[in-house]
């Protein structure tokens, strides 16, 4: 079974859009909504039985969101959805055994993503557009000014095994989450290595193993529908970056083999 991890303010509609479709596939098993204002809680939520509300007494950003999802989700194959992100389900029979500790991230390709508005999702998902996908390996080194990410929408909706999750670094509120787990998949780290003072790795596997993204999907998003209202919080990120990134290693991990 799949556990889904939506962080939430409630600014965008199609969380609301999306429940009944995640409660109704059979590979579901639950999911964990992290409530980053409760001032703004839908109640109609409690009307799917896979739903496990998580209020927080405050906005605990994306980045906890995800380690505190990962941290109380009862399986170990994970989904990583963003709030104002509708995607067609329809693929997940495909993807299903393809979360496992030998894959990294899963991530919708650039050309699957669309700006069609919640309304339509039915209409254009009955044409079959997003049924049937298809892996292919991520290069880091081809995407050298995406930091080795293939795109900016990569981290809206993703899949990964829970082995293979790295506990995103608390200065990171809003972003660089994906990327570093993306990246700490991409370089092999030693066994039992602690990845910064006090820090150690969550998971047995520290083989590096490859992101990939999902070709041939479909996802209609509003992007950065939330996040665009923390601009003094992702500056203060976006200046950390490379001390935080250089303090875990990653900038001198050793590809595998």
């Amino acid at each position: 079974m799949i556990s889904v991890i939506i962080p939430t303010m409630w600014k965008p509609v199609h969380i609301m859009h999306m429940l009944p479709i995640l409660e109704s596939h059979e590979l579901i098993g639950e999911i964990l909504i992290i409530d980053n204002d409760t001032s703004k809680t839908n109640p109609d939520i409690h009307k799917y039985s896979k739903v496990r509300h998580l209020p927080q007494q405050e906005n605990i950003y994306v980045n906890p969101a995800w380690n505190l999802g990962v941290k109380l989700s009862k399986y170990d194959k994970l989904c990583f959805l963003n709030d104002d992100v509708i995607f067609n389900t329809n693929c997940l029979e495909y993807l299903y055994d393809k979360i496992n500790p030998d894959n990294g991230l899963l991530g919708f390709s650039e050309m699957s993503y669309c700006g069609f508005s919640p309304e339509v999702f039915d209409t254009v998902q009955s044409t079959g557009l997003g049924n049937k996908v298809f892996l292919e390996k991520c290069n880091i080194y081809a995407n050298s000014e995406m930091s080795g990410m293939p795109h900016t929408y990569y981290g809206c909706c993703m899949f990964l095994h829970k082995s293979r999750f790295f506990p995103i670094p608390s200065e990171f509120k809003i972003y660089y989450g994906d990327l570093f787990v993306y990246l700490l998949n991409s370089f092999t780290v030693n066994h039992g290595e602690d990845i910064a003072p006090g820090v150690k790795l969550i998971t047995h596997s520290y083989k590096a193993v490859d992101n990939y993204t999902i070709e041939d999907g479909l996802v209609l998003t509003k992007m950065s529908s939330t996040v665009k209202s923390f601009g003094e919080q992702i500056d203060k990120e976006k200046q950390i970056f490379y001390e935080v990134f250089k303090r875990y290693g990653i900038n001198k991990a050793n590809k595998a083999n």
